[in-house]
């Protein structure tokens, strides 16, 4: 079983070296080089890329002490792994295969529209406006106070001859892990349809922003220049850029 000690002569720039490799192989070929299966549970996140956690830490022992560890050296390992990769100052991501949970995670398997082949960056864009702007502790605001900030933001990205709607990010986002949008006392968003919450948002004003769970995360700012980098990242990927 690995211990905090044992992983206490592996380097930031070991861990740096161990990932220079695995994107120079890709995933599939570092992981089977190296004896490591998938990530289950967590995983490092750099430069808005996912890396499998176990895998990286392994070949960053052996880059720091000339010992490669394989995947039988781990059991039971996983917390100190991320708690150790933390220490050298990188972002973990609880999310795999079989766990879900971490907000990089969910940001990064988040599914989009798509239209004529071309995918749909908006809720990305608008998640990055909030995160990524002057106050990126952003609590919910009124949509009619970003609408036109948020239409100039959409606008190069449009997937139709029509120009986006602000008002269909600003409330397709409720579904994800990251965003809030306060409706009117009485109102239920169960059974109310997309269609419905964009005039709803229109008609009411609805304010939206990013949730308390996010908002604490920001405070970090190791974490938060990871979500801007995932942001853009998924953008460009959706995007076709």
């Amino acid at each position: 079983m690995i211990s905090s000690a044992n992983l206490t002569s592996i380097s930031r720039p070991a861990v740096l070296k161990a990932i220079a490799e695995y994107d120079e192989l890709g995933q599939s070929e570092f992981l089977s080089r190296r004896g490591f299966g998938e990530a289950r549970n967590f995983r490092l996140v750099y430069a808005g890329r996912f890396y499998d956690s176990k895998a990286i830490m392994g070949v960053a022992h052996g880059y720091a002490t000339g010992r490669f560890l394989d995947n039988s050296e781990f059991s039971g390992g996983l917390a100190t792994v991320a708690e150790r990769l933390r220490e050298l100052g990188f972002v973990v991501d609880h999310g795999g295969k079989h766990a879900r949970g971490g907000l990089l995670w969910d940001l990064a398997n988040t599914k989009v529209f798509t239209r004529g082949g071309k995918g749909a960056a908006y809720k990305f864009l608008v998640l990055r406006w909030a995160v990524g702007g002057a106050d990126p502790q952003r609590e919910p605001v009124p949509l009619s106070m970003v609408r036109d900030e948020l239409a100039a933001i959409l606008a190069p990205y449009a997937v139709a001859d029509s120009a986006p709607r602000p008002a269909d990010p600003w409330v397709a986002l409720r579904s994800s892990g990251w965003w809030t949008i306060e409706l009117p006392d009485g109102v239920e968003e169960a059974g109310l349809t997309h269609q419905q919450l964009h005039q709803l948002a229109v008609k009411e004003d609805l304010a939206g922003g990013l949730n308390e769970a996010v908002r604490e995360k920001l405070r970090d700012p190791l974490w938060r220049d990871e979500a801007v980098a995932l942001l853009t990242r998924r953008i460009e990927k959706v995007s076709g850029g």
